[in-house]
Formats: structure tokens, C-alpha cells, sequence
């Protein structure tokens, strides 16, 4: 199982099927949210993504060096999910955030 690391706290893991993220959920520690992503609210998503000072929020297809940010949160939850995809090869319809 792939994950992204949001920031110093949470880790983000993607998963194609409601079932298969069942069934991931009793192997992982704190789970703090697990749902389908197109349920996912903007205060949501600024909770566990990486903020860049007075620029915006991550945006984790570029290299820390040279950052372009998002604008919201739920755009930098997307590119972390991007991330996830080139990895793993399919596509997210289920997110799991962890604290860890």
C-alpha cells in the first residue's frame, strides 16, 4: 500500500473500491478521515494538507525547490492523489488519511 505524506503529521492512502479501503482500515493506526473523495470539503482538506507560507497550499507534483503552490486545499489534496496515481496505476475514488 502506497501513500503520500501530507505534511509532518498525516499520510494520504488512495484506494480504487469502497471494499478494498474497508479492509485496509483495522491495519492502519489513527485513521482521521476515510471517505469518497468527491465528498471531501475544502475545511477538510486544508486540515491535513502542507501549507507554504503566505504562498498557498502544497503543491506535491513539483520538487520542494522550486514550489508553485495551489490556491486551496482541495487542489493540493488532488495533486497528492496525482502522486498516488503514478505509483500505483489506478484511479482514487476512495481516500484514507492517517496520522502518523
Amino acid at each position: 500500500m502506497n501513500f503520500v505524506r501530507l505534511n509532518h503529521r498525516y499520510r494520504l492512502y488512495a484506494f480504487s473500491d469502497y471494499r478494498s479501503m474497508k479492509s485496509a482500515l483495522p491495519y492502519m493506526r489513527q485513521v482521521t478521515l476515510a471517505k469518497n473523495l468527491q465528498e471531501v470539503e475544502e475545511p477538510e482538506a486544508r486540515r491535513y494538507v502542507g501549507r507554504v507560507d503566505g504562498k498557498g497550499f502544497q503543491n506535491y507534483l513539483q520538487p520542494l525547490g522550486g514550489q508553485q503552490t495551489k490556491t486551496s486545499g482541495k487542489a493540493s489534496l488532488i495533486t497528492a492523489l496525482q502522486v498516488l496515481y503514478k505509483s500505483n496505476g489506478f484511479s482514487a475514488r476512495y481516500i484514507v488519511v492517517e496520522r502518523g
